[in-house]
């Protein structure tokens, strides 16, 4: 039996709640039991903090369209997982790319990331080495809770947060630095060693994004001081213009991502035309790479009204079948991230090698975002 759009909406829903929603955060991938934990906390928790600033981007959309009290239940519950992932590093201003409860290391820590990232703090363990893709994350889940939920007092809390997240950045020079005081292995914007195209159009975001929340001068200080001495609005139009096919497709979820609260949010005409530059050469490489996600067009038409809506994105929300929520083995074509794929892993235990074959589940992030974004710019009607 064929399910709506809204449907399938409500089926992912369910599911984030019962296997990767943890105490508000977003647990990207989880190893089902019987070789996770019945908790579902094991598993690669190096992306939970650009899934749980989605996660809340989704819910703001959904509020905005809804109106639901448990959907505003859900996102202050996200934004506080936000801002958990700062207090828990104990270092003002740093964040943690995610976070489970636990003591001590755990067997699944040593296949993902980087092992030694692992910290305890408490009864939580909570990985470092933030990436600017964290923090794209965060960006657009708060820019948007900020613009479509928050009441005043949490408009006063997510200041605050963006403000100490942000405020250490500027401080060192554009480089997200870990706990360790030495910047983060992909944490690199700054102006004097910037390598990509890419880290230009992300700072300028972030700040422009952080003074529109915190209306704080020392952003966009910054924000043009890049534009002015180092020519960051150029790069940014620039911004994946040169990826080969099949070079790094998450790039174009990134910038895409980057883009929407930076169009959204600067109004001077002649940063705008590079910005916009920046967002047809994101389009063009994502119909070169047939990559259907709709959030791609999405994120494009919501700033070029007249676009149309080609057919693929339409056919990649109807190919979704989500599998049975109470039989977690069944099968569900839904990528990215894979869904219900088979992992193996080898340990040594004792001197000898155990081979663990687990089954990895996905968070149901993207259809969600596709969902709840086209409702709320009326691309998707309520009916679908």
């Amino acid at each position: 039996m064929a399910h709506t759009l809204y449907e399938k909406a409500l089926h992912c829903e369910a599911v984030m709640d019962e296997r990767h929603n943890y105490e508000g955060q977003v647990r990207t991938h989880v190893l089902l039991p019987p070789v996770g934990l019945p908790d579902y906390s094991t598993g690669n928790h190096e992306d939970d903090a650009i899934s749980t600033g989605t996660y809340l981007g989704v819910l703001s959309f959904r509020w905005a369209v809804t109106k639901d009290a448990a959907t505003r239940r859900r996102a202050r519950q996200t934004a506080r997982a936000l801002r958990k992932l700062q207090r828990l590093t104990g270092s003002e201003g740093a964040f943690a790319c995610g976070f489970k409860r636990g003591q001590g290391p755990s067997w699944d820590e040593q296949f993902f990331y980087y092992p030694d990232e692992w910290h305890q703090a408490g009864e939580y363990r909570w990985v470092g080495d933030a990436m600017t893709d964290s923090l794209a994350g965060i960006i657009f889940g708060y820019a948007l809770y900020y613009d479509l939920v928050a009441d005043a007092k949490e408009k006063a809390q997510v200041a605050k947060d963006v403000d100490l997240i942000m405020g250490k950045i500027v401080d060192a020079d554009m480089r997200i630095v870990d706990v360790d005081g030495r910047m983060t292995m992909w944490g690199n914007m700054c102006p004097v060693i910037l390598e990509e195209d890419l880290n230009a159009l992300e700072p300028l975001s972030f700040l422009r994004s952080a003074y529109h929340i915190t209306k704080k001068r020392r952003f966009p200080q910054e924000y043009h001081r890049l534009i002015r001495d180092f020519g960051y609005h150029e790069r940014a139009g620039r911004a994946n213009a040169n990826k080969e096919p099949g070079e790094s497709p998450w790039d174009w979820n990134l910038a895409m991502s980057i883009l929407y609260p930076l169009l959204k949010y600067e109004t001077d005409s002649s940063l705008l035309a590079y910005y916009r530059r920046s967002l047809e050469i994101q389009w063009r490489g994502v119909r070169r790479e047939r990559l259907r996600d709709p959030f791609f067009n999405w994120a494009y038409k919501a700033y070029r009204p007249e676009a149309p809506i080609p057919k693929e994105s339409w056919q990649w929300l109807r190919d979704y079948e989500p599998g049975d929520p109470e039989h977690p083995g069944s099968p569900s074509p839904f990528t990215p991230p894979l869904v219900d794929r088979k992992q193996r892993f080898e340990l040594e235990v004792g001197g000898k090698v155990q081979v663990i074959e687990a089954a990895v589940e996905g968070a149901p992030t993207p259809y969600l975002r596709a969902y709840w974004m086209g409702r709320y710019h009326g691309f998707i009607p309520a009916d679908a």
